[in-house]
Formats: structure tokens, C-alpha cells, sequence
């Protein structure tokens, strides 16, 4: 692989996943009744939820500051980016005894569903497995079939609650959903990105690629479709308290913003190894936010709702900020400063890798 490629695929990596967002407009802000959310005294919505719409439809894409960072899909035209063959990993998958992971990282890395399809033969009761499987399935039916069995292999998991609750949104059963959502609770939202990258990182390698050429690919490859699931489950809460509102029942309302909002603020966690989780957390925080009066005190922090919109913005301009600096910069690294760079992302997060970056190899 040319040495353009793989800073090609770092800059890439500035914007994983970005592919699988999509902006969303609110509607016109609901003037609360109440206070914002707050932790400090949390109340459950109340059951049975009021009738909600079967689903909230995705709003087209969006021209806005994340286009200037969107340079995944110059790099996925794949002219330069090759998947492996199955017969570059015979040597991979039989050291590492055809495991789980290494089938997985075989799928991930060829493209041969048939690596998926023994994985989930042999290990069914593997989350990454299981978690694999949702994400290839191809009908609601088999969506959902697996994501019922990865609830049971990961029930520390707050990640198959979060899912099955925009698998009940979307059919309109928000009881359900809410009753996912309060079982998350405070599970950690594990996705095994971590995994994935590690597992996929060592089949390019055995497949005779550079240090830096393996590191690159393994994480460019990296598919993040929770994003977009997450999204729309703060959405649909959102939807759910304005549902609460017009019923009257303004404590389940800010249940249901606060769970919302809870959500966003989890995504957009500072260690996080995306740039665009962080993003999608802004945006969950900043849809429950524009659904209230912007006067109006948030919670007890002594801010307004408009002041944490506006700290939400700064965040994000700051985001992208550092973006813009740092791809000028990835092209002009060494490989060995780019075995740096991919091994400070997996330590750090997405984030924090690019402001090293920015003050290791930017202008003094």
C-alpha cells in the first residue's frame, strides 16, 4: 500500500462512522411547564405512555460544518483500499483457532458473510457475535430475534437495552421502550469498537501489511450504526414527553427529557474514541434542549436552557476546530508517528489523539 493511502485513511478516521448520521431538525420549541431536567430528584414516566406515532423518520441530510470533515467518502471510493481475501487469512484464522474474534475480524476485513455466518453457528452466545449479527441482519424479524439473544449474552450491557427500545419505538410500543431505557440504568454502553479494531488490526498484519497500514485500515473499517439507533432514540423520547405534555402529565415529561438528555450527555463522554459519538451526544442534548423555552432555568446549575445550547454549540465548533487543524497535519507524519497517532486513539479517544497532534506537529 502507498504511504499516501494510509495518511489518506488517518484523515479519514477524523470523521468514522459519519456515514451512518444523519441531522435532524426539531420541531418548533414546546414551552415548558415545569422545571428542566435534573438529576437530582429523577421520576419515572408514567405506564402506559401516551399513543406516540410508530416511528420518527430521518430528515435528509443536512449541509452544515460536519461536511467540512466528511472525508470518509472520498476514502471509501476504495480505489486505494482493498479488502482481503479469505485465502490471505488462512494463516490468521487457524492461530487463532477460528475464535469468535477472528471470524468476526475475518468478516470485517473481506466482506465474506460466510466467516459471520460460522461465527454465529459456533458461538451464538457471543455478544460481539450476536451484536455482529444484528448489524448484518437482513429483515425486522431477524433484527429482532437477535437482538433478544444479545439482551441475554450481555445483560450488563446498557448497549442491548438502548437498541431494543428503538426496535419497541419504532413499532409503537413505548411502554416497552421505557421499560428498556429504565433497565439500562447505569450499565455501561459497551460496543466492543475496541475489540473490533484490535481483532481486525492483527488480520491485516497477518496478511502482510505494515504496522501503521494495519493500524489505519482496522480502524477506518469500523462501522458505528448504534450512532444513528441512539439518535433516534433520544428522538423518540423527546417525542414521548411532548406526548406526556399534552396528556398532562408534566413529571413523566421531564422523566422523559431527562432520560433523553441522560443519553446525549453519556454519548458525548470526554474519553470517547469517535469524534462523531461525541457529535451525535451533542445533538441528543441539543434536540431536548430546543424542545423548551430558552428563559427558562436549567435544572440547578443556576444557567438558563439557552446557556447550555450555547456551551453545546461552542463544544461542537470546537470539535471541528480541531479537525480542520489536525488533517492538515496527518498527511505530513511519519509512519511511525502514525503508529503513534492510531495507538494514542485507542488510549485516549478520538479527541484528545487529535490535540496531540495539533500540538506535536502544528505551528509554535
Amino acid at each position: 500500500m502507498k504511504r499516501k493511502t494510509v495518511f489518506a485513511i488517518a484523515v479519514g478516521m477524523l470523521v468514522v462512522g459519519v456515514v451512518t448520521f444523519r441531522h435532524y431538525q426539531p420541531a418548533a420549541p414546546v414551552p415548558p411547564q415545569g422545571d428542566s431536567p435534573s438529576t437530582k430528584h429523577p421520576v419515572k414516566p408514567r405506564l402506559p405512555a401516551p399513543r406516540m406515532p410508530i416511528t420518527t423518520p430521518l430528515a435528509e441530510p443536512q449541509t452544515d460544518d460536519l461536511q467540512s470533515t466528511n472525508l470518509i467518502a472520498r476514502l471509501f471510493n476504495r480505489d486505494d483500499v482493498n479488502e482481503l481475501s479469505p485465502q490471505q487469512l488462512e494463516a490468521y484464522l487457524k492461530y487463532n483457532r477460528r475464535s469468535a474474534a477472528s471470524l468476526l475480524a475475518a468478516d470485517r476485513t473481506t466482506g465474506d458473510r460466510t466467516f459471520l455466518r460460522e461465527a454465529m453457528e459456533k458461538y451464538p452466545n457471543d455478544p460481539r457475535v450476536d451484536f455482529a449479527a444484528w448489524l448484518r441482519s437482513e429483515s425486522p424479524e431477524e433484527r429482532r430475534r437477535w437482538l433478544d439473544t444479545f439482551k441475554q449474552s450481555a445483560p450488563d450491557n446498557a448497549l442491548a437495552n438502548y437498541l431494543l427500545a428503538r426496535d419497541y419505538f419504532k413499532s409503537g410500543q413505548s411502554d416497552q421502550a421505557v421499560q428498556e431505557l429504565l433497565a439500562s440504568g447505569s450499565k455501561p454502553i459497551q460496543d466492543y469498537a475496541l475489540d473490533f479494531i484490535q481483532n481486525s488490526e492483527e488480520a491485516y498484519r497477518s496478511a502482510g501489511y505494515s504496522d501503521a497500514e494495519a493500524k489505519a485500515m482496522a480502524t477506518s473499517s469500523l462501522l458505528l450504526p448504534q450512532l444513528t439507533e441512539f439518535k433516534q432514540v433520544g428522538l423518540s423520547l423527546v417525542d414521548l414527553a411532548k406526548a406526556y405534555r399534552q396528556a398532562g402529565d408534566e413529571a413523566s415529561a421531564q422523566a422523559a427529557f431527562q432520560m433523553a438528555s441522560n443519553l446525549g450527555q453519556r454519548l458525548d463522554d470526554s474519553g470517547t474514541l469517535t469524534l462523531i459519538q461525541s457529535l451525535v451526544g451533542i445533538a441528543v442534548q441539543r434536540n431536548v434542549l430546543n424542545a423548551m423555552d430558552p428563559n427558562s432555568p436549567y435544572g440547578d446549575s443556576g444557567q438558563t436552557v439557552q446557556n447550555q445550547i450555547d456551551a453545546l454549540n461552542q463544544r461542537r465548533a470546537s470539535l471541528n476546530d480541531i479537525t480542520k487543524q489536525a488533517q492538515a497535519l496527518l498527511p505530513t507524519m511519519s509512519e511511525q508517528d502514525l503508529n503513534t497517532y492510531f495507538d494514542r486513539l485507542k488510549l485516549f479517544g478520538e479527541a484528545a489523539t487529535l490535540r496531540w497532534a495539533v500540538d506535536r506537529f502544528g505551528q509554535q
